[in-house]
Formats: C-alpha cells, sequence, structure tokens
C-alpha cells in the first residue's frame, strides 16, 4: 500500500536523522506525545529511552527490536515491517570503523604499542615491575644496585612470577601495555610468547620472558593428543623444564595464568612453589581506576564523556556478576564511540549500543543477522570449530589454522571477514581465533549452540585430534578406531559430513577396513591356533601374565584420567560426573576413581531436566509434591512427575503464545495459573495432569505480566506486572475470572507479588526500590499499609514463611532483608542475608520457616538456616546453574529445591545431603558421640550440635554459646553425654549433652595463658586433659563434671602445644602425648597402668619416664592421632606430611615406621578408623586423603576426596567407620561415606539419565565396550 506523499514514509530513509524525522512525523500524526507512545506501549519508565530515537540521538538497539515494534504500533504505522527494514538499513550503515585514533581497544588486547592509551593500571603494573626487578636485583631503572648498568652474560637473580586472574581481568594488557613497555622504557631485553605458538626457550641472563596464555599448555596440547591423556604430559613437562631452566640460569619468567586452570599449574612443582613466593594477582579495577579507563582514552583522543555516562558505567561495572568485566567494557565503549555523532560519548550513543552486558552481544547478533541463512550456517559452523570444549575446565577459545577451517572458500572469508571488522575475531596470516574468550560468555546464541551439542562437540573435537595424531604417526594402524568408538565416530560423521576433514574421512576408513581385515584374520588364525594349542600352551601362559600387566597399568592411568573428568564434571553435570566416576572405579580401583566416588557423597546432588529450548523462568510443585511445573522463554509449560524426584518423568507439554515468566498452583493443585511475556495470564486445569485444558485467559495488563500468586484459600489471584500495577483478580469460578482492583502508584514495573499466610495482606515488590504492603482482607477495596524501606536498588522478590511472620525480600543491592511483619501495620526489619555477588531474583521458603532459598544473577542458588533472622548463619552454595538462577521453590516436604535458570535447565537438588551448612563462621573442630549419632561443629563463639543418623538426613539440634572467641578444640567423654570445647578465649568448658536439643553448660575452667588448642578425655572418662598455645598442658580430674579438679600442668616444650592425645599401654600404663611448634613429640606417663584413671600429681620430673621424646618430625606437629590399639601414634605436621610412630616397644623406643607425602599444604585433622586399617588426613590444600595403614612397609592412599570449597581445617571419623567428618573454611561440615560400596549404589539410586553411548564414546576409549556402570 503507497503512502501519502506528505506523510511518513520508512522508504526514505537513509540516515538516523531521516530515521529521527521520519519517526517524529509519524508520532506526531497519531497526535500522541513521546510520553504518552511509551506508555501506551506498556513502559512508561523508557520514556526517555524512547525519546532519544525521536529526536536523534540514538536507534534502537537489537535488544529492543520488540519495543520499537510496540511504539510503531501505538503510532499507527501501516507497514511495520518496512519500518523496522528501514531501522536495520541504518544500522548497517553506520561506519565500522571511523577515521583517525581509536582510543578503544573493544575485544581486542593492547600490546605494547598501545601503552599510551592504556590507562588504569599504573599501580599494578608498578608492583608487577617492582616484583621482576627484586627476582633479578636490579633496580626498576634497569641499573644493579650501586647503579652499574645491567649487562654482561652472569647477573645475579633470575626466577619465576606468576600473574594470575580470572578471564577478562586483562592480564594480558597490563603484561604487555604495562609490563613489557615499562621493562622496554628502562633498555630491557623481553621476549613475549604464548604456548601455542610452539616457542624455543632460549632466555639468556637478564632477560624477561613472559609466558602469556599459559593456560594454552592445557588446552592446545590436549587437542594435539588427546587420545591418551598420559601422552601430552612429557610435552608439557618438556615446556615447562625450559621455563625453569631459563629461571635458574638467570632469566625472570613472567607466566600469566587464568586462574580457573590454577589447579592444573599445580601439578608441576617448581611452578607450584612459584605460585606460593612469586604471585601477583590481577584483581577487579577500583572505581577510581575504572573511571581512567573509561575518560582518559577519550580525553586523549578528544572526545568528550558524558558525566552521566561515567556514573552509569561504573554502576553497571560494579554491578556485573562475572570478575571478568574489562573486555565486555571495552567492547561497550568501542561500540559508544563507533556510534558517536559528533556529540561525543553519550548515555543514549552507549543504550544504543547495548549496554556493558549487551554491547558484544549486540555486535555479533547484528553481523550474525545480516548474513545469508546459508553463511549463517557457516558463522555457527565456525565459532564452533573455535572453540576448545572441555570436559575437566571451562570452554576456551582456540587458535585455528585457516586451512583447517570448515568449508573454507569466498563464502568463508566473508563471514570471516564480517566479525573481524567488529574485533570479534582475530585474523593473523594463517591462523583465527576468537578475540577474546568473553564472547564465550557474553553471546547467548553462542553459548546456545555449544550448550546445544557439547557431547557430539566434545566426540567430534577428539575424533579429529585422533585422525590428526594417525597421520602424523605415519598412518600407525594402532591409533585406529574400533569397537564403541569407531561406531560413535561413524554416527557423528553422518550426522555432520560438512565437519569431517579430509584427514577424518581417511581415518574413518582406515579403521573400518583394519577391523574387517582383523575379523578375517582372527578366523583365519582359529584354525591355525587349534592345531598349536599344544605347542603354545607354555607361551599362552607368560603371554597372558604380561597382557594382564599391560591391561592393568592401561586401565590404571585410564581410571585416573577418568576419574578428573568426573570431578571436572561435578558442578555442570552432576549425573553424568557420578557414573563417569563410579566407570572409574569399575575398570580400576585408584585412589582418584575411589576418591571420585566417594566424593559424590559430600556434594549436593542435582538431578538436571533439559526440555526447555531457552531461560527456564518459573518452576512450581503441587501442594502434595508429585508434580512440578516448569516454565520458560521457549513458550512450553512442563509437567513432570516427582514422585521419584531423582527420575522425574515428564507429564505433558503445554503450548503458550509467547515467553512465560511464572506459574503457581492453587492450593487444591488443580488449577494452575502462568503468566508472561503476551501480556496476560493463563488458567489451565490440571486435575488430570497428562491432559492439561485451558480455562480462561485473563487480559488488562499492558506489559509483560512478572508474577502470578494465589492466596492461600485459592480464590483470589495476584498479578504482578512491568506496566507499573499488580492485579487483584477473583478466581472462584476460573473459566470467569473477573479483575476486582488494581493496585497502582509505582513508578516503575512490579517484579513480584506474594500473599501472607493469612491471606489478608498482600506484598509487592518494583522496580523503584519499593515493597508495598498492601491490606486485602477486603480486596476489592485494597489499603496502603506502611511501606518497606531499606533495599538501595530495584527489589526483585519477595516471599513469607508458612506462619506469616517473616517476610524475606530480594533485589540489586544484592542483599536479603527479613521483615518481622506479624504486625503489618508495624513492619520491623529483622535481618540482612549478604553473600551473593549478583542481584537476587527468586526467594522461597522451605516448609517450617527455618530455611529459606534464594536465587541470583551470580549464578547460584543458596539456601539459608534463619532460625535467627538476626543472626543468619552461612548458606549452602548450591553452583551448576551457567547464567542466572530465575527461580527457586521447595517441594512440601522440603526435602527438594528446584531452580531454573537463564542456562535453560531446571535442577532438582536433593537437600537430604551430606553437606551440613548454616554455620556462621569456619568450622575449627569436630567431634563424634561414641555412639555415632551426634557430631559437634565448632566455630566462631558457638558450636552446633548435629543429629548425623536421623531418617531425613542430618538435622541441627542445638547451638552451644558461651565461648567469646573461635572454638578450636571439642571432645566427647566416652560415655557420650559430657562434651568438653576450648577456644581461643583461653577457657575450658564442660556441656552437658544427656539432652543434646537442650544442652546445659557445667563448668568453665581458665587456667591457660592462651589459646586453647586441643582438648581430649582419657579412656576411663575422669581425666581431661587441654593443651594451650602458652605452651603448656593442664589435667584436671571430672569424676565430678560441675567441679573439675585441676591436677596438674605439664610443660618443657618451646612454643605452643597444638595437638594432644592419650595412649593406653600395656606395658606404660596411660600415656598423654603432647607436640606442636617445636616439632617434638613428648608423652608424659600419668597412670600405672592403662584403665587406672588416677594420675600421679604432680608427676616427678627427674623420673626418666616423663616425659619421653621423641624427634623425628620435620617442622611444626599439627595434630596427633592413635590407633584403636594404641601401637601407632600418627603425627601430622605444617610441612604437608604425616609420620607413623610405632610404640609397640615402649615410648622410649619409638620409631618411625611410615612417612606419609602428598599433601601441598598443612595437615590439620589425622584420625584413625575405628578398625585402625585406615588413616584419614585433611589438609589446608582442601583435599581429604584415605591411607591403608595396616601394613607399615605398604602405606598407601586409597583415596582423595575433594568438595571443600578452601582449606580443610579439622576432621574426624564417625563411630562405625563408615564416615569422615571434615569442617571447612567454607563454614560446612561434610560427612564423607567412606564405604566404596555403599557410595556406588547411592550413585546408582540418584544419577539419571543414565550415561549415553555418545557420552561414553567421548570419554573413553574405542576398545572399550560401551558398559553403563549402574
Amino acid at each position: 500500500m503507497a503512502q501519502d506523499a506528505a506523510g511518513p514514509d520508512p522508504g526514505r530513509i537513509r540516515d538516523r536523522e531521516g530515521f529521527a524525522r521520519e519517526l517524529t512525523m509519524l508520532r506526531e500524526r497519531a497526535g500522541l506525545t513521546v510520553r504518552q507512545v511509551a506508555m501506551r506501549a506498556g513502559t512508561p519508565g523508557a520514556h526517555s529511552t524512547i525519546g532519544d530515537w525521536f529526536a536523534g540521538r540514538g536507534l534502537p538497539s537489537l535488544a529492543l527490536r520488540e519495543l520499537f515494534e510496540r511504539v510503531l504500533t501505538v503510532c499507527g504505522a501501516a507497514e511495520v515491517a518496512a519500518w523496522v527494514d528501514a531501522w536495520q538499513r541504518v544500522r548497517r550503515g553506520r561506519s565500522r570503523r571511523r577515521a583517525g585514533v581509536e582510543p578503544y581497544r573493544g575485544l581486542a588486547g593492547f600490546e605494547a604499542e598501545h601503552a599510551a592509551w592504556f590507562f588504569g593500571r599504573d599501580a599494578l603494573t608498578e608492583r608487577l615491575l617492582r616484583a621482576v626487578t627484586e627476582l633479578d636485583g636490579t633496580e626498576a631503572d634497569g641499573t644493579e644496585p650501586g647503579g652499574t648498568e645491567l649487562g654482561g652474560d652472569q647477573p645475579d637473580g633470575g626466577g619465576l612470577l606468576l600473574v594470575i586472574g580470572a578471564s577478562g581481568a586483562g592480564k594480558s594488557s597490563l603484561l604487555r601495555a604495562g609490563l613489557v613497555a615499562a621493562l622496554r622504557e628502562r633498555g630491557r631485553a623481553v621476549t613475549v610468547c604464548t604456548p601455542a605458538s610452539r616457542p624455543v626457550i632460549a632466555a639468556r641472563p637478564g632477560e624477561v620472558l613472559i609466558v602469556d596464555q599459559f593456560e594454552e599448555i592445557f588446552t592446545a596440547s590436549r587437542e594435539l593428543a588427546s587420545r591418551e591423556p598420559a601422552s601430552r604430559e612429557p610435552e608439557q613437562a618438556a615446556f615447562v623444564d625450559a621455563l625453569v631452566r631459563a629461571a635458574a640460569g638467570g632469566a625472570v619468567v613472567v607466566i600469566g595464568l587464568r586462574a580457573d586452570f590454577y589447579g592444573h599449574l599445580l601439578r608441576f612443582p617448581a611452578l607450584a612453589a612459584a605460585a606460593q613466593h612469586g604471585q601477583v594477582p590481577v584483581g577487579p579495577m577500583t572505581r577510581d581506576e575504572l573511571r581512567d579507563a573509561i575518560v582518559e582514552p577519550a580525553r586523549k583522543a578528544g572526545l568528550a564523556v558524558e558525566d552521566a555516562l561515567v556514573e552509569l558505567l561504573l554502576r553497571e561495572a560494579g554491578r556485573a556478576h562475572d570478575a571478568g568485566v574489562l573486555p565486555l567494557l571495552s567492547h561497550a565503549l568501542y561500540a559508544t564511540w563507533l556510534n558517536d555523532q559528533g556529540h561525543g560519548l553519550t548515555v543514549a550513543g552507549y543504550q544504543e549500543a547495548g549496554g556493558i552486558e549487551g554491547a558484544v552481544a549486540a555486535s555479533a547478533t547484528e553481523i550474525y543477522e545480516e548474513l545469508s541463512p546459508e553463511r549463517r550456517e557457516l558463522a555457527r559452523r565456525l565459532f564452533l570449530h573455535l572453540v576448545h570444549v572441555s570436559a575437566d575446565a571451562a570452554d576456551t577459545r582456540r587458535r585455528v589454522s585457516s586451512a583447517d577451517l570448515p568449508s573454507p572458500g569466498p563464502a568463508m572469508t566473508e563471514v570471516l571477514h564480517r566479525f573481524a571488522d567488529q574485533r570479534l575475531l582475530t585474523l593473523d596470516q594463517d591462523t583465527v581465533e576468537i578475540t577474546h574468550e568473553a564472547l564465550l560468555s557474553a553471546w547467548p546464541l553462542l553459548a546456545d549452540w555449544l550448550a546445544a551439542d557439547r557431547a557430539a562437540l566434545l566426540l567430534g573435537r577428539r575424533f579429529a585430534a585422533d585422525a590428526q595424531a594417525w597421520r602424523h604417526e605415519r598412518s600407525d594402524p594402532d591409533a585406529l578406531y574400533r569397537g564403541a568408538r569407531l561406531l560413535a565416530a561413524q554416527e557423528w560423521a553422518q550426522r555432520h559430513p560438512s565437519d569431517v576433514t579430509p584427514t577424518m574421512a581417511d581415518f574413518l576408513r582406515a579403521s573400518g577396513r583394519q577391523v574387517r581385515r582383523r575379523t578375517r584374520r582372527l578366523y583365519q588364525t582359529i584354525a591355525a591356533l587349534v592345531a598349536l594349542v599344544v605347542v603354545a600352551a607354555v607361551a599362552a601362559v607368560t603371554a597372558s601374565q604380561a597382557q594382564r600387566t599391560a591391561v592393568r597399568q592401561r586401565d590404571q592411568a585410564l581410571s585416573r584420567r577418568l576419574a578428573g573428568d568426573a570431578i571436572a564434571l561435578r558442578g555442570t553435570n552432576p549425573a553424568l560426573s557420578a557414573q563417569l566416576g563410579l566407570a572409574a572405579y569399575r575398570l580400576a580401583d585408584t585412589p582418584e576413581a575411589r576418591g571420585s566416588v566417594l566424593s559424590a557423597s559430600a556434594v549436593p546432588y542435582a538431578t538436571r531436566l533439559t526440555a526447555h529450548r531457552a531461560p527456564a523462568y518459573a518452576t512450581a510443585f503441587t501442594p502434595g509434591g508429585r508434580i512440578l511445573a516448569t516454565a520458560g522463554l521457549d513458550r512450553t509449560v512442563r509437567l513432570w512427575n516427582v514422585s521419584d524426584p531423582h527420575r522425574p518423568a515428564p507429564l505433558a507439554v503445554v503450548d503458550a503464545s509467547d515467553g512465560v515468566m511464572s506459574a503457581a498452583f492453587r492450593p487444591d493443585g488443580r488449577i494452575l495459573a502462568t503468566s508472561g511475556a503476551d501480556h496476560t495470564v493463563r488458567l489451565w486445569d490440571v486435575a488430570d495432569a497428562r491432559r492439561p485444558r485451558p480455562l480462561a485467559v485473563l487480559r488488562g495488563h499492558t506489559d509483560a505480566v512478572r508474577t502470578v500468586a494465589f492466596d492461600p484459600r485459592g480464590r483470589l489471584l495476584a498479578t504482578a506486572s512491568y506496566d507499573r500495577t499488580a492485579g487483584l483478580w477473583d478466581v472462584s469460578d476460573p473459566g470467569r475470572a473477573v479483575r476486582i482492583a488494581t493496585l497502582t502508584g509505582y513508578s516503575e514495573g512490579l517484579t513480584s507479588a506474594v500473599f501472607s499466610p493469612d491471606h489478608d495482606v498482600l506484598v509487592t515488590t518494583s522496580a523503584d526500590a519499593a515493597v508495598r504492603v498492601w491490606d486485602v482482607g477486603d480486596p476489592r477495596h485494597p489499603r496502603a499499609l506502611p511501606s518497606l524501606k531499606g533495599h538501595t536498588d530495584r527489589v526483585l522478590c519477595a516471599a513469607f514463611t508458612s506462619d506469616g511472620r517473616l517476610l524475606a525480600t530480594g533485589g540489586f543491592d544484592n542483599t536479603i532483608r527479613l521483615w518481622d511483619l506479624r504486625h503489618p501495620d508495624r513492619p520491623r526489619p529483622v535481618g540482612v542475608l549478604t553473600g551473593h555477588q549478583n542481584g537476587i531474583v527468586s526467594l522461597a521458603f522451605a516448609p517450617g520457616g527455618r530455611t529459606l532459598a534464594s536465587g541470583s544473577y551470580d549464578r547460584t542458588a543458596r539456601v539459608w538456616d534463619v532460625t535467627d533472622p538476626a543472626f543468619p548463619s552461612e548458606p549452602l552454595v548450591l553452583s551448576g546453574h551457567a547464567d542466572v538462577v530465575y527461580s527457586v521453590a521447595f517441594s512440601p516436604d522440603g526435602r527438594s529445591l528446584a531452580t531454573a535458570g537463564k542456562d535453560t535447565t531446571v535442577r532438582v537438588w536433593d537437600l537430604r545431603t551430606s553437606v551440613l551448612s548454616g554455620h556462621s563462621s569456619p568450622v575449627q573442630s569436630l567431634a563424634a558421640s561414641p555412639d555415632g549419632r551426634l557430631l559437634v561443629a565448632g566455630g566462631y563463639r558457638t558450636a552446633r550440635v548435629w543429629d548425623v543418623v536421623a531418617p531425613g538426613g542430618p538435622v541441627p539440634l542445638s547451638t552451644l554459646t558461651g565461648h567469646t572467641d573461635n572454638i578450636t578444640a571439642a571432645a566427647f567423654h566416652p560415655g557420650g553425654r559430657l562434651l568438653a570445647t576450648g577456644g581461643q578465649d583461653r577457657t575450658v568448658r564442660l556441656w552437658d549433652l544427656s539432652d543434646p536439643r537442650r544442652p546445659r553448660s557445667l563448668a568453665v575452667q581458665a587456667h591457660h595463658e592462651a589459646n586453647v588448642t586441643s582438648v581430649a578425655f582419657g579412656p576411663g572418662g575422669d581425666l581431661l586433659a587441654g593443651a594451650s598455645a602458652d605452651g603448656t598442658i593442664d589435667l584436671w580430674r571430672v569424676a565430678d563434671p560441675r567441679r573439675p579438679a585441676h591436677l596438674t600442668t605439664l610443660g618443657g616444650g618451646n612454643g605452643s602445644v597444638d595437638a594432644i592425645a592419650f595412649v593406653r599401654s600395656s606395658r606404660d600404663g596411660l600415656l598423654l602425648a603432647g607436640a606442636g611448634a617445636d616439632g617434638v613429640i613428648r608423652l608424659w606417663q600419668v597412670a600405672d597402668t592403662p584403665d587406672r584413671s588416677d594420675p600421679r600429681d604432680p608427676p616427678d620430673r627427674s623420673d626418666p619416664r616423663d616425659p619421653a621424646v621423641l624427634r623425628g618430625q620435620t617442622g611444626a606437629v599439627t595434630r596427633l592421632a592413635v590407633s584403636p590399639d594404641g601401637r601407632t601414634l600418627a603425627g601430622a605436621g605444617l610441612d604437608g606430611s604425616v609420620r607413623l610412630w610405632d610404640l609397640t616397644n615402649g615410648p622410649r623406643d619409638a620409631r618411625v615406621v611410615a612417612t606419609l607425602t602428598g599433601h601441598a599444604d598443612a595437615v590439620t585433622g589425622a584420625a584413625f578408623s575405628p578398625d585402625g586399617h585406615t588413616l584419614a588426613t585433611g589438609s589446608l590444600d582442601g583435599s581429604i586423603r584415605l591411607w591403608v595403614v595396616d601394613n607399615p612397609r605398604d602405606v598407601r592412599v586409597v583415596a582423595t576426596l575433594t568438595g571443600h570449597d578452601g582449606r580443610v581445617q579439622t576432621l574426624t571419623y564417625i563411630p562405625g567407620g563408615r564416615a569422615v567428618a571434615t569442617g571447612g573454611e567454607d563454614t560446612t561440615v561434610r560427612l564423607w561415606d567412606v564405604d566404596a560400596g555403599h557410595a556406588a549404589r547411592r550413585i546408582c539410586a540418584l544419577a539419571h539419565p543414565p550415561v549415553t553411548p555418545a557420552e561414553w564414546a567421548a570419554y573413553l576409549p574405542s576398545d572399550l565396550p560401551f558398559r553403563p556402570p549402574c
């Protein structure tokens, strides 16, 4: 239809000015103001953004396309598609490059030649320069101390320096534009390389060698030799050895490393030492440093920057959930600069670019959408080819030879240059790579591509690497595929024919030919072997033994590697992780495999639902808990049978007209309400969950409806919308629902609404930071009550406890606030929960109201104990989602938590976990009752008493209060009713735990002059010993625990006594061992027989039996443990070792019979199993090790357990021997099932879905047939 020549015509639009002119003409013809347009478009808060479009100050960004189309509709545009074409035409017409200097680098890093434009890192550059000069003994100006110029072949010094930081923290730019430029300015010789460039390490004395992106040693080499991980280790070791030699020869070697590869680096002892002694962390920029990075390049280029833009950037950079925000900020500034129309850098230009979170995605998406369908497919395959998808680390970019790109030719060249023009790709003479890894997480489309076919990508990547290795090894037939691996590769090739390179095709054909040849030879050989069977019998025995040895060695190596894969997958794919760990254990009982199986019992487990194809926004359980509803932006609502929460079964899929953002069941579970982006609320009859049927569509809102909530009686429905209103609907008759009230007065869109359990109060939250409370006792005439003030940014969610006494609210100020709403007209703040690193978007209370779950933009869900809202405990952190956690919902029994995320997954977490959370500080002491029922965990000022054998999982019974500082020691009396604790407040306290729910304080002893470090009861129960940092051990008789009798003070060492233990000896009576800072173990005889509890008072210091001294530990002793038979004493050290002393011939003839090494830091816990066969040790390195110690000549580690987030502070065996308890600086206690058979059965009961043949082929070699472990 032709338009009036005098009217607005999108066909006339050629540039931004024309766009603004025609759009304004359209608005004026409709007779609307800008504010009216915004109001009618359903986004009144966006009137300034929309105003910029009419004024020519900005164009709609890709993210605002939907809003732009609504604006066109409101203004009466006859042909919306023609206007959209015009808008895209103008966007394409913008210059991709501007003339003159470029003040910002975008995703590209800074090189040394860009030093003049590198701002914000002056202090860190100076610190790094100082660290380099301190290593080689030169001054900062390049001279030796005393003024001699650095030169010659034999300068003093040299060494290794580690620069570590998160991806995107700016390490490469710091090293190149900061350190390299500063060193060259001072005349120093500097070489920069990366591992992937295969450099020859030949640094001379006095030279500085910078190895950037050191993580490539773990990714590039993995691709070159992925068939057997052991085969890449020599290559890695040789490279590291070359660096170490260069450092030893006088060069300074500076290594830049991504923080998430830190654990890989620690495998190399020389680098581990450098990490401890020569490390410069690259943390986030301060606010002033960010300001410099934003403003100074523009100022140098002669550009103005709006003050409002600077403040907006500082606020958004500080709020970003990723520690590596710098490349996103840099690209946003670069894109804003490209948008400059002569006005400088403005908020409008920044918003048009898409902002920090959206600029990278907007640039990539814009280019992608401009491509033809054929070239879009090329782009998808290109980017997947440029990402290293890893099973044991984060995904990383990979540098690829141009000759190895899929579908080379003019079309691919065009795609490459389109993305390179926006600095999203970097093209060298013969290689291609993604410019920065920030793109991997910032571009949702790429993340979706990676997530959609991860197993196939892993399989394809290994297939390509194996084919290349086969070619490199000159077609070695032993490298060819067979069995399950060959079948998986053939299937992959059929599904991805365009990704099969000629080398891969040759490899596949050769594998097939070899299998056919071997089959023919097998039949031919059988006949010959029949004739030779007698002659071959003897030789066969020998060969069989050799073969078994080779197979065993191969299985052990594969078991270790597979266990590593399992641990790496634990957060993202718990089911596959657990099954791979079990497969590793079934293959060979290596310490790594057994550790993987046992570790699965001490980390929260989640069952993943992966049916949604877009961000999952909502989760809701029916009141009976049998059905779970999930919903998302893929326009579906899905119903699941979760009677067995570990094996959810799909029941039905309901198609919605648009993305679904909220779901809620009526209290009787028969009606489901959903809401979403189409401005409507829909009611569904789900009485038959297999056949949901629509009942009604509720219309009236003019923007997306973010939340729906039923009142407790099921008669009212509340809706909260981005249109700045909340609605109350009478749904007594769901088929004839009617809106009976509208709540207004908000200046921004609403984000949630929740009813109180008594149905008389409604709480709403909104983006204006307000929490409003309404009296809806008369729902047709709601009455406003006092608002809740305290949040300093947008409030996104709210939840009531089941008794209505407590309300929780959360928002973008990263806090959860707790309110006492027993008297809604007099609300009272009672607590604040902090810990999330970004906005809180969802909240839910468990039945009972003591536990609160939260979901956040920081990609975690957290479970909080709010029994005492004023003093909330540290939460259990549930990690695994790859993006925002939009929804949390408890099952009615409180045993499961469902979470939904932007990563499209829904996870059902089993909260009957062996992780005991809720402590308010690091756990520093543990004690288990003799019957194995109770566990006491001590932290700052308090100790928690847990029932660890309760049928539904461990439950807290009570909290001990009285200490005024950290509780560093705890021990149970042999009778199990009396507990002793010691702390940094210099006291020892006795507690009556006859009723563990109501513990009673009995006595306080304050004899020590420094911290109490250890307490122990004698085996008869009448003696109590307490050790102290003052170098003494006090002994008390506690026959009457209300009135302990002090007997004596033992001493004689130099420095703190950190560990004590009683030893029962048939020949020497009852001994007390003590050790500490001086590294000496002393044993005093405190009774003549092991069963006597009467100590000599005081011991005769001249008596030769008092004390015996054991020397042989290297450094301070941190813990002592005694075997149940009293014959072995374990002394754990600050050096990470444990020594076993044989006391069979008495303490004076004790000797070290074994030294246990392997921990990388101090050992902080040691305990023997009740049968004495196993010793458990915990360390500041974060690991727990289980050692078989029944034969001192063959002491070996049988399992390494991991799961704590940080250091292990304390450890104890649970009597009965099936579990070890550990306490960590992560504030949790973890119960580790040390029975591998029991742990394996638990894995098979929980893990779902089962491992698939494709997953099996991606992780195991081709000659192992598919054999699911469960």
